[in-house]
């Protein structure tokens, strides 16, 4: 599959004009996003075109990457979930430990 997109310097790159233009082409890709997206407004630079290749991965593939990448997303929910659990359950000790004492 062949696509063209937008070429956008990443925000926190401080290249300048003159490093964009004599940079190698990996270290050039490493400070870029591609999106037709217009990313001027999330501080991004645009800075050119890109045609890009790929190939696409088989279904069966496509649905195990889907798989791994919600697991992984539930476990970071359930991460952040337990960090408030754990803050509620403190607060509630220290209202009840206050109640007690008066």
């Amino acid at each position: 599959m062949k696509t063209k997109t937008i070429a956008w310097l990443n925000s926190e790159s401080s290249m300048s004009p003159e490093q964009i233009l004599t940079a190698s082409g990996t270290h050039l890709v490493a400070a870029t996003l591609l999106s037709n997206l217009d990313m001027s407004t999330h501080g991004f630079t645009k800075i050119g075109t890109a045609t890009i290749e790929f190939e696409l991965i088989d279904r069966n593939e496509m649905i195990d990457n889907k798989v791994i990448a919600l697991r992984a997303e539930l476990q970071g929910v359930k991460a952040e979930a337990q960090v408030k659990v754990q803050r509620i359950e403190e607060q509630l000790q220290s209202l009840l430990a206050i109640t007690n004492e008066a």
